[in-house]
């Protein structure tokens, strides 16, 4: 699962409190993998410097229980001298599902395309073109064999550089879909992370030492 720890639109203090969380949250899950930060700058607090996110993302494998919901940092600011305001707020998040997978680009040289991965298949050209067109198969259709995507080309008037063009589109085709999938993927994480509820937080952890609060029950 990915768990989202986020500042949401909080100022730099929970941005820090983010940093200081991750480190308690590596801590009690040494499994866990950092797979994506967003922002990123460091301070120092007291002997020891800590590096501040917007938001990060953790890939920790299924069966972990992860406290989720809103986090409170009880700690004067640390950032900006004389500030009346001494109570921070973070959110912890699991991200949904991906519910599509990004297709395997790999194979698609094309120069050198994996036999194994792209089949090649050759037709007659339609239209006009030259001497050649209609009368031998210079026409090139690539095929994806793992997902069935295919591209043809038949624009150029040898079969080597359709065969080519073919499998350049074939990639950008892939390539495109897969973008398409990021770009929706950090919609859904972007939105989590706007959705920072602050008050009745789960876990309240106090000053510069960051220490957990003993008073409040963690679930």
């Amino acid at each position: 699962m990915r768990v989202q720890i986020s500042s949401g639109r909080g100022p730099a203090e929970c941005e820090l409190a983010v940093g200081l969380y991750l480190e308690f949250f590596r801590k009690k899950h040494p499994e866990a993998v950092l797979i994506e930060v967003h922002g990123g700058w460091s301070r120092k607090l007291g002997e020891r410097k800590v590096i501040a996110y917007k938001s990060v993302v953790l890939e920790l494998p299924e069966g972990h229980e992860v406290c989720l919901g809103s986090v409170k940092w009880s700690c004067p600011s640390p950032l900006r001298s004389n500030h009346g305001r001494k109570n921070w707020f973070i959110e912890i998040n699991i991200l949904p599902e991906i519910g599509e997978k990004k297709l395997d680009h790999s194979g698609l040289d094309p120069d050198s395309p994996d036999r194994r991965l792209i089949r090649i298949e050759t037709f007659r050209s339609p239209g006009r073109g030259g001497q050649n067109v209609n009368k031998v198969e210079t026409g090139v259709r690539a095929v994806h064999l793992p997902t069935g995507l295919s591209c043809s080309s038949t624009s150029a008037r040898t079969q080597g550089r359709n065969k080519k063009l073919a499998i350049e589109r074939l990639a950008e085709l892939i390539l495109t879909h897969n973008l398409g999938l990021e770009k929706q993927n950090m919609s859904d994480e972007r939105k989590l992370h706007d959705q920072l509820e602050r008050g009745n937080p789960l876990i309240v952890f106090k000053g510069l030492e960051f220490k957990m609060d003993d008073s409040v029950e963690m679930p």
